[in-house]
């Protein structure tokens, strides 16, 4: 049996960032360990037959970047990244937290756009496991935030107003699917960010993404 290249593409949730021990002063930070995180939930629960490569970063958005940060946007990233790690049997894709930020000041549809351009950037490729057309794409529905009470070295909320953004990811990111010739996966049903800072996912959460993802992976290749 051929080994499943599987990239894990996303932001800091897909990173493995420790809800609560971040200093925003000092950019202080954890990250579970590998066999913790989601990625590597999966890829035990896989097991032989499947290679998963992890693609997190914190902070990183679909098509926007920071005025001072670089290299957060996944579209200035994606193709290389594909290239890089290439073949690939499948990209799967959890984004779109970060594009909720106060900072950028966007709509579910401007948000629903840049994930659109990613997946057609993924699509574009030939680095499937062919080499000649591209890989599969898994979209995932990200939980809406628990609060907004996360704060930025200035004291200032990062997310006001995006709760009731982030309700609609479901919605938004189902129809991408659909159109564009997506699986989905919704993972609002199944589980929650922690309370602790509203966004980001503790152990336990990281447990359920990793095997929920790693049951979709399975229906996808062995139906």
């Amino acid at each position: 049996m051929s080994v499943k290249n599987i990239l894990c593409f996303g932001d800091s949730n897909t990173w493995g960032f420790v809800p609560g021990v971040f200093d925003p002063k000092t950019f202080y930070m954890e990250r579970y360990p590998i066999t913790k995180r989601w990625p590597g939930v999966m890829r035990t629960k896989l097991g032989e037959g499947y290679y998963v490569i992890e693609e997190g970063l914190n902070g990183r958005t679909t098509n926007v970047e920071y005025p001072d940060l670089s290299g957060r946007s996944a579209t200035s990233y994606i193709v290389p990244c594909l290239y890089s790690h290439s073949p690939l049997d499948i990209v799967i894709v959890q984004l779109g937290i970060n594009d909720l930020k106060t900072i950028f000041d966007r709509s579910m549809t401007e948000i629903s756009k840049g994930m659109i351009e990613v997946v057609n950037l993924i699509e574009g490729t030939s680095f499937g496991p062919d080499m000649q057309g591209p890989p599969k794409v898994l979209l995932l529905s990200p939980p809406p935030l628990a609060h907004e009470g996360y704060i930025d070295q200035n004291n200032e909320l990062i997310f006001k107003g995006g709760m009731k953004k982030s309700l609609q990811f479901h919605d938004h990111y189902k129809k991408i699917a659909k159109d564009r010739g997506c699986y989905y996966t919704d993972l609002y049903p199944v589980v929650e960010y922690s309370v602790i800072d509203g966004l980001h996912l503790d152990e336990k959460g990281h447990g359920i993404v990793g095997s929920i993802v790693a049951s979709k992976i399975e229906e996808i290749f062995n139906t």
